[in-house]
């Protein structure tokens, strides 16, 4: 047997279980909802990433540090790179592209516009609007401010996957948008002032200013999203398998409880904590009528569907939760779907 298949044949159970990420309910599902989330473009994103361009291009305009970092703490660039880095991870071109075009769009579009109109405003109309000591110093940088702010770059994007991964479980923990927060600010120092130095460079026509800026803001977009966030989330284990895994056995579940129920009116959801690739943990929970009683072999019924349909081992236990329904809704009654609780149209 040559090397190569032996390297191949040989059983990395160690090295699954010191990277994997097991243990944790819904939580590769988890992650793709948040880069969905990340990559949806909302008006709320728009009015965020104004305003803390607004502080930044007073502040570079001020020369003063303080001001500019204020700035940070309100740029809102956490979700669109985080939804680049998973939707690469997860191969998943549509998010990738989504994050990756709302991060450019607010940066560009938005910092860089707004930047550039109220530093054109205030030089026509304010004395002493000049091209100030932060501004050169993030579009004329050396050698070494160079390499820092790469090395910033990767470090931000690096912190924002350990957040995800470190301890998983924060991920649907409350407390963990603390840590989402200080995220936030370090992704910023790398992207936000570069944008505002780009519209300030072209409102004072120093293009070389606006060319470094923006090559500069180009690196470190690589820098965070590539060789920090996605390639930390590489090496933690998380994979596009593994999400895979999770929707088919969730899927195999909530089919197989649904179709050995004796009604339809019922509301299937099942909870699925994979324990390693070929072993899962699941919770199926039922919303039915009050005189629904379960089948006695539905556990058993619905493991063996999943270890057919997936090759997954599980246990399962499935719980069902009496329900009442009733609606004085108008059909024309314009109610988001999820904004109430339905046993209908399940």
């Amino acid at each position: 047997m040559s090397l190569k298949e032996r390297v191949s044949n040989f059983h990395w159970r160690w090295a699954k279980r010191r990277f994997g990420i097991w243990g944790v309910r819904d939580y590769y599902t988890l992650l793709e909802q948040m880069a969905k989330e990340g990559a949806e473009i909302t008006f709320g994103y728009f009015l965020m990433t104004a305003a803390a361009g607004l502080l930044a291009t007073a502040g570079l305009l001020l020369d003063s540090p303080a001001a500019i970092i204020g700035a940070m703490c309100v740029a809102p660039f956490l979700g669109p790179s985080r939804a680049a880095c998973i939707g690469g991870l997860f191969r998943n071109r549509r998010i990738f592209l989504g994050g990756l075009f709302k991060q450019l769009l607010g940066l560009l579009v938005v910092g860089t516009a707004l930047a550039y109109m109220i530093t054109i405003l205030l030089r026509d109309s304010v004395p002493g609007i000049e091209v100030t000591r932060e501004v050169l110093l993030r579009s004329m940088p050396t050698t070494r401010d160079f390499v820092l702010t790469v090395i910033i770059a990767v470090g931000a994007g690096a912190a924002a996957s350990l957040a995800l991964t470190a301890d998983p479980r924060i991920v649907a923990k409350p407390w963990g948008q603390i840590i989402d927060t200080m995220i936030g600010v370090e992704i910023a120092i790398s992207l936000l002032p570069l944008a505002s130095v780009i519209g300030i460079g072209l409102a004072f026509g120093r293009l070389d200013i606006s060319r470094n800026a923006f090559w500069l803001l180009v690196v470190n977009v690589i820098g965070l999203d590539i060789l920090g966030s996605m390639l930390m989330l590489a090496l933690r284990g998380v994979r596009s398998r593994h999400l895979a895994l999770e929707k088919a056995i969730r899927q195999t579940v909530e089919d197989t409880v649904a179709a050995n129920l004796a009604t339809s009116q019922a509301n299937v959801t099942a909870n699925v904590v994979l324990l390693s690739d070929t072993v899962a943990d699941i919770r199926a929970i039922v919303h039915s009528g009050m005189d629904s009683p379960l089948p006695a072999s539905l556990a058993q019924i619905t493991t063996s569907e999943v270890a057919a349909k997936t090759g997954c081992c599980s246990r399962i236990m499935v719980e069902r939760v009496p329900c009442q329904t009733y609606s004085t809704l108008r059909p024309e009654d314009d109610v988001p779907r999820g904004a109430c609780w339905s046993l209908e149209d399940q």
